[in-house]
């Protein structure tokens, strides 16, 4: 992987995790996630009109973004729900640390791709890692006490958010080689706003109109950076292996305990250090093993 493809996935990264912060201290999740998606759409729309004259749709294309749209729709309402209910330095690692395994299980069902011995050690490192940031300590008393702890709502959120990410790289694999990714994106994310336009019947406007008051500036900072951390990912992957991009970009998972543990002071930070570490290597493991 040359120099400048992983520059640019670690900067994406790192970016991503900062947006994730930003949304886990937000008053309500959901009007938060709702304001910046619209803050996005608008940010990016002259660079969606400036590549849409070149584009063409065809019917597969179509279904791509419809497919991947609601499913990051999903992906943002099972997200703003985890982070109502638990810590970022919990729920980020989790999410994101599921994916790579659903990926390889869809692809292992779907289109009979075979894991590699490497490739399941990769997922016995992620459970593990997931099994270790839900101890509460390292003493041999707590160490039965994450059971009950992964039958949690945040838990399973958690999960479905990592599901549907998984379901939606999948898509966009296919998505991103018949269209051009800033119209991809735009189009993709437009069909994910749609899913959460019910929220300001659902939450009332009040409710939206105190989340722009108090956190606007993050509402605009995030509305910036997250379609620019896919754009950042889509760009490397024009100059590098698309499973080392994928890889490498989990180092968000580091990056996101550590600022739950050090800028918003979550408890318990050892054992999230090393679960988000062991989720990570199995991350690396079953990237490298395609």
């Amino acid at each position: 992987m040359n120099a400048i493809a992983l520059g640019l996935v670690l900067v994406a990264a790192f970016l991503h995790a900062i947006w994730n912060c930003f949304t886990k201290t937000s008053l309500h999740k959901l009007s938060f996630i709702w304001w910046f998606m619209l803050a996005s759409l608008m940010l990016y729309f002259p660079l969606f009109v400036y590549h849409f004259p070149q584009t063409t749709l065809s019917p597969k294309a179509v279904g791509c973004i419809f497919g991947s749209g609601l499913l990051h729709g999903s992906y943002f309402w099972f997200l703003g729900g985890a982070y109502e209910k638990a810590d970022l330095s919990l729920v980020y690692p989790i999410s994101r640390g599921a994916t790579p395994i659903f990926v390889a299980v869809l692809a292992a069902v779907l289109i009979k791709e075979r894991l590699s011995f490497c490739g399941i050690i990769g997922i016995s490192l992620v459970v593990l890692g997931i099994y270790i940031l839900h101890l509460k300590s390292f003493d041999s008393r707590s160490f039965f006490e994450p059971f009950s702890y992964l039958k949690s709502t945040a838990s399973f959120l958690a999960l479905a958010t990592g599901a549907s990410n998984g379901a939606a790289a999948l898509i966009d694999k296919v998505g991103v080689h018949l269209v051009s990714p800033p119209v991809y994106i735009y189009l993709m994310f437009s069909v994910a706003f749609m899913t959460l336009c019910p929220l300001p019947f659902i939450l009332g406007k009040d409710r939206l109109r105190t989340e722009w008051h108090v956190n606007g500036r993050a509402i605009a900072a995030n509305g910036v950076l997250v379609l620019l951390t896919y754009l950042l990912t889509l760009f490397a992957m024009r100059i590098s292996l698309v499973s080392y991009v994928i890889t490498v970009r989990n180092a968000s998972i580091v990056f996101s305990a550590l600022f739950g543990i050090l800028w918003l002071g979550e408890r318990h930070g050892p054992q999230k250090l090393v679960g988000a570490v062991f989720i990570t290597a199995g991350v690396v493991l079953i990237g490298f093993s395609s």
